[in-house]
């Protein structure tokens, strides 16, 4: 979701700033002569900075402020949870009721978007198999104490760092998200986006994660999964040329003509990288890409009673009436509070000892389960390997979309007949199940195959033991691994 923000020009009375019990304003004196510095006064406040700038009229100062929405939100701490819509109106409300902001006046400069992912494997894969951004190499910020990589174009930045190290977390949490430094950037995509209040606008979640998930789609990453003994010779030399930066990069000693050219080659070149990657690679972007899309999806989600509460809202803005929304979700919270700890202070009747057989409560009229076995009617969601699907409410042992739910889903039905055209003319399901089993087939097929030709290089009679001479990647041995201690292990 949005998170950095640059405003050069805040609507706001600068005499209200000034009297804010939250921001106290300093600026640069000499202490020996009482000789101001800098007429630039500066404060901050839960991650926001606040700079009092003197107009070139002469007429009094321009607010300037910038700093990250997300982080104000979560009291200037940090910002590596997740960001909705509706922690949006909340914190847009806060700078309405603590500041006196007029939301529909103050002109955005530049603003972030993006989202916090949280990878199943490790962030280091994103980053070291990193290549280009339109044929642009990254460029990593030796300044920060995080892996933290950019791509710097002429009107936005696309970044990609380490946001879990950043603040400290156990956890693969990525942060993908694009810095706009011009505004024009929105030029044509159908994002209207110029003053705060239009952050609020729900026409525009949908084109700016278009924005996110197409600019991710055109960062060329390498595949680690590809192993180059299985290319052709060619396929070799090729795939180790466009694995390198550097190849991309147009020569600033060539003509216009040359140059044109040039981007022509690297463009068909680019479009054979990326067969050959979804060709002999693991399509890991993809997977990335479609848990983008998701996350984005989620956290701009806008129902009715949301929708309402904008409108309500921002006709209290414009008329300059307190809305209240901010007290009435801290007066929520506390009272949760209360009567959480009112329940850990009661005295507890049902505090029996733990046994290891199950046992009745003679307060409740129902077994309870032992402590040691799984519930298997309580699971959390679980995301498909395949697909990058959220299952809601899974069955017990359910790992891949059903055709229930592909049923529901017509954008990745679409999907998935898209891919498996082949294996849909010999078959006699119907669409959702013969798409069902092609999501698990994609997930067995590699693990099968590798088995089955083992065996069958096994099951030809040879002069020597070829044990020793069999050469396997570590995710060929992965998989093999899922066969131990079963009637297939390979022997």
């Amino acid at each position: 979701m949005f998170d950095g923000i640059k405003i050069q020009d805040v609507s706001v009375e600068v005499d209200s700033l000034l009297k804010n019990d939250r921001l106290t304003f300093g600026g640069l004196v000499d202490t020996q002569t009482g000789f101001i510095l800098s007429p630039i006064r500066r404060a901050q406040d839960r991650g926001l900075n606040f700079q009092l700038k003197p107009r070139q009229t002469g007429a009094g100062y321009r607010v300037e402020v910038k700093g990250s929405l997300h982080k104000f939100y979560n009291n200037g701490l940090h910002n590596a949870d997740q960001y909705t819509v509706n922690d949006l109106l909340l914190t847009l409300d806060r700078l309405v009721t603590d500041y006196g902001f007029n939301l529909f006046e103050s002109k955005i400069n530049n603003i972030e978007f993006g989202v916090n992912l949280e990878l199943p494997f490790a962030i280091s894969q994103v980053f070291t198999n990193l290549i280009c951004y339109k044929n642009q190499s990254f460029v990593v910020d030796s300044h920060s104490q995080t892996p933290y990589y950019a791509c710097h174009r002429q009107r936005y930045t696309v970044k990609v760092y380490d946001k879990g190290k950043q603040n400290g977390l156990n956890c693969n949490l990525l942060r993908f998200e694009i810095r706009v430094r011009k505004m024009r950037y929105f030029d044509s995509t159908g994002v209207q986006l110029r003053t705060l209040a239009d952050l609020l606008n729900v026409d525009n979640f949908r084109p700016l994660g278009a924005l996110l998930v197409g600019t991710f789609n055109n960062i060329l990453f390498d595949d680690p999964a590809i192993n180059s003994k299985t290319l052709t010779v060619k396929e070799r030399v090729f795939y180790q040329q466009c694995r390198n930066p550097r190849y991309w990069h147009t020569p600033d000693d060539l003509t216009p003509k040359q140059a044109a050219a040039h981007r022509q080659r690297l463009s068909r070149n680019k479009d054979r990288f990326r067969a050959l990657l979804n060709q002999h690679g693991s399509n890991w972007q993809k997977d990335v890409s479609t848990l983008i899309d998701q996350t984005w999806t989620q956290l701009t989600a806008v129902n009715d009673n949301l929708l309402t509460r904008f409108c309500n809202c921002k006709t209290a803005w414009q008329n300059g009436l307190r809305t209240d929304i901010c007290d009435t979700i801290v007066d929520s919270k506390n009272s949760e509070e209360t009567a959480r700890n009112q329940e850990e202070t009661c005295h507890k009747l049902t505090d029996i000892p733990n046994n290891d057989m199950s046992r009745i409560n003679p307060l409740y009229s129902e077994v309870l389960c032992d402590k040691g076995k799984p519930d298997e009617y309580t699971m959390g969601d679980v995301v498909c390997p395949v697909t990058g699907v959220t299952i809601n409410q899974p069955q017990p042992q359910q790992r891949f979309v059903s055709a229930a739910m592909l049923r529901n889903n017509d954008d990745l039905m679409l999907t998935l007949e898209r891919q498996h055209r082949q294996y849909a003319k010999g078959s006699k399901e119907d669409p959702y199940s013969r798409a069902a089993h092609n999501v698990r087939n994609k997930d067995s097929n590699r693990r099968n195959n590798l088995r089955r030709d083992i065996n069958k290089i096994y099951r030809n009679p040879t002069l020597f033991d070829v044990t020793d001479m069999l050469r396997l990647n570590t995710d060929q041995w992965v998989m093999l691994n899922y066969w131990h201690g079963t009637p297939y292990e390979v022997r």
